[in-house]
This record gives structure tokens, C-alpha cells and sequence, in this order.
């Protein structure tokens, strides 16, 4: 089977592990959630012993950023022209133990300071960050670690609002299955409620605060005026526009197919 990516949302609908050829080669757009997806896709296949073939980018701009992003040796491509003007606030990053971005941390907190130029903003993404990583590793039993990526936009191309966008991936359990191990949610069958509930603290129903994450996570990326997260696990995702002092806009949706592990898109706007 081939997986064939292109177009704005080139990662639509998911992907299947059962297919051998991952056809990039149409693709116009990437981003950072795209980025940590398709390396998690592709590690997974490594970790499992699965011939994975990858055909690279045909567009210019797209394969710069595969080569500046560290995208294209994890997908083992041939390594192109790097733009050091156009590298990424945090490159593609494999973490895979739970102290790990901790040591990061501390080596990417200079420059992205000194790059954001806004201390508020930059402590919010980290806290961002911070949260979605604990959550993949606490929860999704990921056999290939997780995955992240962060970029500054101008909004030029996308005719957004400039800003931080970022990735975190992981291939493991996904948050619909993770919560059907809670037996209070073990019967609701809808993907797209799983992702719903996953947004209320103490969901998990513990007393350490497992379950919180995602709560801290929509109040730290509304901190700089606005953005957007989209989570896409198991056969739904969950797009939210947040906003400081305001409950987030939700729109859900099925996918045709599943996803693999969980995939979450965080973009914080810069403020005005």
C-alpha cells in the first residue's frame, strides 16, 4: 500500500502501519505536527522490523525544512541544502526516557528566549511542552519514545496570525484506548467523546493529579492572546481555538481511519 501525503492537511485521515511506501513526493505543506507524526509513523516501523520505503519531497521549500526540521534522518533521506536562517526553534527531538526533556530543557531555553524575545511567551511554550510530553510518557505506552518539533511562523504563508506552532507524536496506546482502561469509561464506543472527556481534569479519576495535564495545557497556550490545539488520536480528533479568560471553541470529527498513538498540533499566537 502506499501512503500519499499532500495538500495543506497531509496527514487527513491517518495511516495504516500495513502499508511500504510513504510517498512524500506531492507534499506543499508541513508542519510541526506533521513532522513529529510522521517520525513516530516511521520509527514504529523501524522498532517492528517493517520495511518502510520513503520517496522525498519534490518541492524545494518542503524538503529544506525536512532537512533543516531533522525530519529526513529519521526518515533515512538523502540530506539536501540546510537554510541555517530558516532552522526551527526546537528540532525534530526523540525523547525516550521521562527525565530526558528535562536535560533538554536547559540547553534550548537560551536560544529560544533570545529568538522568541518574550518571556511569558517562551515560559508558556515550555509549560505547553512540558505537559504534553509528561502526558505521552506517563500514558501512552510508546514503544518509539516520543517525538517534538517546534517553528516560528510569520503567517505568510499560512494567513495566520504570527506565532509559535509546535508537535508532540508519540505511536503508542492513543488516548481512546488509554481511557477505556478506566472501567467508568469503558463502555463509550465514540472515539471523538474520549477526546472530549480527556479535557477534564481528574479524568482519569486518580488523586496525583494524573488527569490534569491537558487542562494546564489549554490555559498555558491561551497565555499569549490566542492559538489553536488539535488533537488527533484513535478514529477522532479534537480542534480547539482557546482564548485568555474564555472556555476553548471545540469542533470534533471521525476520521476514516485510525490513527497511530497520539498527535497533538499547539499553535500560540504572538501577542498583539
Amino acid at each position: 500500500m502506499v501512503v500519499e501525503l499532500r495538500g495543506r492537511e497531509p496527514l487527513l485521515g491517518g495511516a495504516t502501519l500495513f502499508g511500504a511506501t510513504l510517498d512524500l513526493s506531492d507534499l506543499t505543506w508541513l508542519t510541526p505536527f506533521d513532522t513529529v507524526s510522521l517520525a513516530a509513523y516511521a520509527m514504529r516501523f523501524s522498532v517492528r522490523e517493517r520495511s518502510l520505503d520513503v520517496i522525498g519531497p519534490s518541492d524545494d521549500r518542503v524538503r529544506a525544512y525536512v532537512d533543516n526540521t531533522l525530519l529526513g534522518e529519521v526518515l533515512e533521506l538523502p540530506s539536501g541544502k540546510r537554510s541555517p536562517d530558516e532552522d526551527p526553534l526546537v528540532p525534530l527531538t526523540h525523547l525516550r526516557r521521562p527525565d530526558e526533556w528535562d536535560d533538554r530543557l536547559e540547553e534550548l531555553w537560551p536560544a529560544v528566549r533570545r529568538r522568541v524575545g518574550n518571556y511569558e511567551v517562551s515560559r508558556a511554550l515550555f509549560d505547553v511542552l512540558g505537559e504534553l510530553i509528561d502526558n505521552a510518557v506517563t500514558h501512552g505506552r510508546s514503544d518509539v519514545g516520543t517525538f517534538v518539533c517546534v517553528q516560528h511562523y510569520t503567517g505568510r504563508t499560512s494567513q495566520l496570525p504570527p506565532g509559535i506552532w509546535a508537535g508532540v507524536a508519540d505511536a503508542g496506546v492513543g488516548i481512546p484506548r488509554h481511557l477505556r482502561g478506566n472501567s467508568e469509561y469503558a463502555a463509550i464506543e465514540d472515539d471523538q467523546e474520549l477526546i472530549r472527556l480527556a479535557r477534564r481534569p481528574w479524568v482519569t479519576g486518580t488523586r496525583d493529579r494524573r488527569g490534569w495535564g491537558l487542562v494546564e495545557v489549554f490555559e498555558a497556550a491561551a497565555v499569549t492572546g490566542g492559538g489553536e490545539l488539535l488533537i488527533r488520536s484513535g478514529r477522532a480528533e479534537g480542534r480547539f481555538l482557546v482564548r485568555p479568560g474564555r472556555p476553548p471553541w471545540a469542533r470534533y470529527r471521525a476520521l476514516p481511519r485510525a490513527a497511530v498513538g497520539t498527535s497533538v498540533h499547539v499553535r500560540m499566537d504572538e501577542p498583539a
